[in-house]
């Protein structure tokens, strides 16, 4: 597209007149990162490039995804943008179209590396403490505790019977796992995994995981490596998957990204995710980068539910969210954001796509819907 029919659907989006067609072309725009050149500064970038996150249910190309790390070199990338909204309001003025004075978000800080390792005695280990890597024996395994949010089972250095041991990660925490056997784990917010400290003469590698972690697996073809979620099972040998198991989902998901899985009775291809919800199994294909993004640091929403993008946003920040109006809940909400972004840059991205009201109350978080002028007329 030329840099005018691109101003032109912007100006249309901002006015929310954009047909399917054109939003089809704008995420394809974004997706393929071809910028324009016009130099500004970095912080006008960083805000108008989350405008549009905010507004546009993005699939991050490689180039978007770098956007937060190396942005001195994306001076040129949301060029387009200024002029036309300035997080919707007339650039440069810090008051809302309606005349009111926003009301600073309290500051929430995100979450960060930390987790409860649990002995199979019920004794724990705190490890968000260490000020220094250890190298300890737990349960006869020797394992390394390190201070970037890394636990580390030694392979072949267990000694006795096999121990099960477990990680839990808080509201707020996440923390990676290296099994005896190689595999690597990373848990999400809110997650608990349990596993054995050594994988020796056992038919299978097991382990059982509550919440949702994302596991590379070491191959081995004669010690398949199972994942049980409540009574349903997820099979591999050497592979690449996400396995999504919130207590207050009501539905099991499996994530293929690299490798083959059997979730039940189906195999997955990568590019697919079997949804286990009324004791029946459907394979959808997703886009694997925004299923995994948890693990990479960001936040990604394509068309989900506020209710749902609201729990997500509340295991990070150890929060709790409730909904004056049950009809924010059904909202759909697409966008993504840096996770390490403190919380109010997150609700802030929220209101300006989702027609609510979002309110801080120390670790209380309201969510109101906000009555359109549409609505108020009927």
């Amino acid at each position: 597209m030329e840099k005018s029919e691109i101003i032109t659907l912007f100006e249309r989006y901002k006015r929310r007149e954009c047909t399917a067609e054109e939003i089809r072309l704008l995420q394809e725009w974004l997706d393929r990162g071809e910028f324009g050149a016009d130099r500004i500064s970095q912080e006008e970038i960083r805000d108008d490039f989350k405008l549009l996150e905010a507004r546009l249910p993005l699939r991050r190309s490689e180039k978007t995804r770098r956007l937060y790390r190396r942005i001195a070199g994306y001076a040129a990338s949301i060029a387009l943008v200024l002029g036309i909204a300035y997080y919707y309001y007339p650039f440069g003025s810090s008051t809302p179209p309606d005349g009111t004075t926003p009301v600073a978000l309290q500051a929430l800080e995100p979450g960060s590396n930390k987790a409860i390792l649990q002995r199979s005695d019920g004794t724990s280990v705190v490890l968000d403490t260490l000020t220094q890597d250890r190298l300890v024996n737990i349960d006869g395994a020797w394992v390394k505790l390190t201070t970037d949010g890394q636990l580390i089972y030694q392979a072949g250095q267990a000694s006795g019977t096999a121990k099960q041991n477990q990680i839990i990660t808080p509201k707020g925490g996440q923390y990676e796992v290296r099994l005896a056997d190689g595999t690597q784990v990373w848990l999400n917010a809110g997650s608990k995994l349990s596993f054995f400290n050594n994988y020796d003469n056992q038919p299978e590698r097991h382990v059982a995981l509550e919440g949702e972690a994302y596991f590379k697996v070491s191959k081995n073809a004669d010690q398949p490596f199972v994942v049980s979620v409540n009574d349903q099972h997820v099979k591999v040998l050497g592979t690449e998957f996400n396995v999504n198991a919130y207590g207050d989902n009501t539905y099991i998901k499996t994530s293929l990204v690299e490798g083959s899985v059997l979730f039940n009775e189906s195999r997955l291809k990568p590019g697919e995710s079997a949804i286990y919800s009324d004791e029946k199994v459907r394979v959808i294909e997703e886009n694997m980068d925004d299923i995994i993004a948890w693990k990479n640091g960001y936040f990604v929403f394509f068309e989900e539910s506020l209710e749902e993008v609201m729990k997500k946003i509340s295991r990070w920040y150890d929060i709790d969210v409730s909904f004056a109006d049950e009809g924010a809940k059904s909202i759909l909400f697409g966008g993504s954001i840096s996770k390490y972004e403190n919380a109010s840059q997150v609700f802030k991205m929220i209101e300006k796509a989702g027609d609510v009201k979002i309110t801080v109350q120390n670790r209380k978080v309201i969510v109101n819907k906000v009555q359109t002028t549409k609505e108020s007329k009927i």
